[in-house]
């Protein structure tokens, strides 16, 4: 039978649109094959729920599928950081059929797609029934996304209590406690984590380094033990390796660590009696610090040994340009210090940024990170909205133009994360958590990140029970008020019986956590480390998979 072909054509405005249109001849001859097509074909593997049967533990993941040579074979795309036993075993696919066709088995039955020796056979029947077409499916790496595409997913890979990464005390206990539990525990172990070297990682204690008087606020006194000062571990284990060469510098005299978008990892070091700051940095562990300058003011503003006020954050490579986010005095125009680095060596010049929120008011914390280390590089703010003097504003991300003006702004407590709002009722913890006889207690740190050519924003918060973090992309203006979550959280583990409805990470007691990430360009992966107080560390897997 002859094919007939209709072509109408009609005009739109000024823009001539042509239409067309065909006879049952074509789905006569459509209904003869047997295909599956090679377009719209995913395999999803489902979620996986912790015991209580609500609480995500990893969500679900869909993989795109596609031809190579053969088009009878298709091919999973999965990246060669996750385990095809693990997200492949019972998996869903999703595909579209020719017109009319049926398939075996049906399309709805979860498959082992894991098995590269077995690949799933379909059989497909045209929709005549005259024409009978055979398919496999197995799996194949993903490819990289191009750049500037930004990244694919982020993996938790490891987590472990302070306990289990060797430090003493013991892990859960809460200094608030009386007696002799207040005083075997190890208590408020503010760990801020940097890398070194792209499989090593820093861990920094100021309570270990510099000894804790007990004032202000802080739960008991300790000595200081310059043994557990610094501890070294490996990236994908957390096992201990080695330890750090400071080189003759005293972990006494040290403020804060952090590491640059590449891994190398930079120190602040000087008291605020010194009234000085002097800059290292470290390419691997086991170099010796290479000075790249002195600035004439002191970083160190803390009220207390464990306080966090104090900190460090690099934009850029150190060792080339850079920019360093630093802490000033605090004030009710929200003061930083921002340190240029020039072909590795520190610039005598330094700027004073006003965030314009105050960092005196609630938890008396402020934190920034710029986006690039250009003069008109925007900055993230991590910030505590004011509530009165006696109840708790809640977490604030900011977005800010390099002369201060705002570009958008998330409030933390009203975003969604793992299918659950943080309004959760208990606005006291949930907010920002404010203890009063501790200021800078529970805080926003912030993260501003490039992944693969995109910006990202990564913030985290410690209230008295919950930790949580989220990756997601620059303009928060653009996702406010639903805040979908663009990359990962940490929220994914439960260490605690109790229960869990929001996503949070149950840690008994704590009063914040600080966080550190660098991204390789060169072979697009990187991770991102969480130190949670009382706790112990997260580590995550950046990749840039499709």
């Amino acid at each position: 039978m002859k094919l007939r072909y209709f072509i109408y054509s009609t005009i739109i405005g000024s823009t001539a649109v042509i239409l067309s249109s065909c006879d049952d001849d074509m789905t006569s001859d459509l209904r003869s094959e047997a295909r599956i097509e090679n377009f719209g074909f995913t395999v999803e593997s489902p979620a996986v729920y912790a015991e209580n049967g609500t609480d995500i533990v990893r969500p679900a993941k869909t993989f795109k599928v596609r031809t190579l040579d053969d088009p009878h074979h298709f091919y999973v795309r999965i990246s060669p950081y996750l385990d095809p036993k693990e997200y492949l075993t019972d998996a869903r696919p999703t595909f579209c059929l020719s017109m009319g066709a049926t398939v075996t088995p049906e399309m709805t039955l979860p498959q082992d797609f894991s098995d590269l020796d077995k690949p799933v056979e379909y059989t497909v029947t045209s929709g005549d029934g005259k024409h009978v077409e055979k398919y496999y499916v197995s799996w194949t790496e993903s490819e990289l996304k191009p750049y500037g595409e930004g990244m694919g997913d982020g993996e938790q890979i490891i987590y472990k209590t302070y306990t289990e990464m060797g430090y003493p005390g013991q892990y859960g206990t809460w200094p608030g406690m009386d007696g002799d539990a207040l005083k075997a525990s190890a208590g408020d172990l503010m760990g801020f984590p940097a890398f070194c070297g792209k499989d090593r990682i820093v861990v920094f204690s100021r309570r270990y380094a510099w000894g804790d008087s007990g004032s202000a606020g802080a739960a008991y006194a300790m000595a200081a033990n310059h043994t557990y000062a610094f501890m070294v571990y490996d990236v994908k284990t957390l096992e201990r390796t080695g330890s750090l060469n400071l080189g003759g510098i005293s972990p006494s005299d040290v403020v804060a660590i952090t590491s640059d978008w590449v891994g190398n990892m930079v120190m602040a070091v000087g008291r605020k009696a010194s009234g000085k700051t002097d800059f290292y940095y470290w390419t691997s562990v086991t170099d010796s610090p290479v000075h790249i300058g002195q600035a004439p003011v002191s970083i160190d503003i803390s009220s207390n040994e464990t306080d966090a006020g104090s900190y460090i954050n690099v934009a850029g490579n150190i060792t080339e340009n850079a920019v360093i986010a630093a802490s000033a005095p605090r004030t009710d125009k929200g003061q930083h210090y921002k340190f240029f680095v020039y072909r590795g060596s520190l610039d005598a010049e330094y700027t004073i940024i006003e965030t314009g929120h105050s960092a005196l008011d609630q938890n008396q914390f402020q934190m920034i990170s710029f986006f690039g280390t250009g003069e008109t590089a925007p900055y993230l703010v991590g910030d505590s909205k004011p509530n009165g003097s006696e109840s708790n504003g809640q977490i604030q991300i900011h977005l800010n133009n390099p002369d201060g003006s705002n570009r958008g702004t998330c409030d933390y407590h009203k975003t969604w994360f793992n299918g659950a709002k943080h309004d959760d009722g208990e606005e006291w913890w949930s907010r920002t958590g404010r203890w009063l006889k501790r200021n800078g207690a529970r805080r926003p740190t912030v993260h501003a990140m490039v992944l693969n050519g995109m910006p990202y924003s990564y913030f985290t918060t410690g209230t008295d029970w919950r930790i949580r973090g989220l990756l997601t992309n620059q303009e928060l203006n653009d996702i406010v008020p639903g805040y979908p979550n663009f990359g990962f959280g940490l929220c994914t583990k439960d260490k605690n019986p109790k229960e869990n409805k929001d996503g949070g990470i149950w840690l008994y007691d704590s009063f914040g956590c600080m966080a550190d990430w660098y991204f390789d360009d060169e072979t697009q992966e990187g991770y991102v480390a969480v130190w949670t107080d009382r706790w112990g560390m997260n580590m995550f897997l950046i990749t840039c998979y499709e």
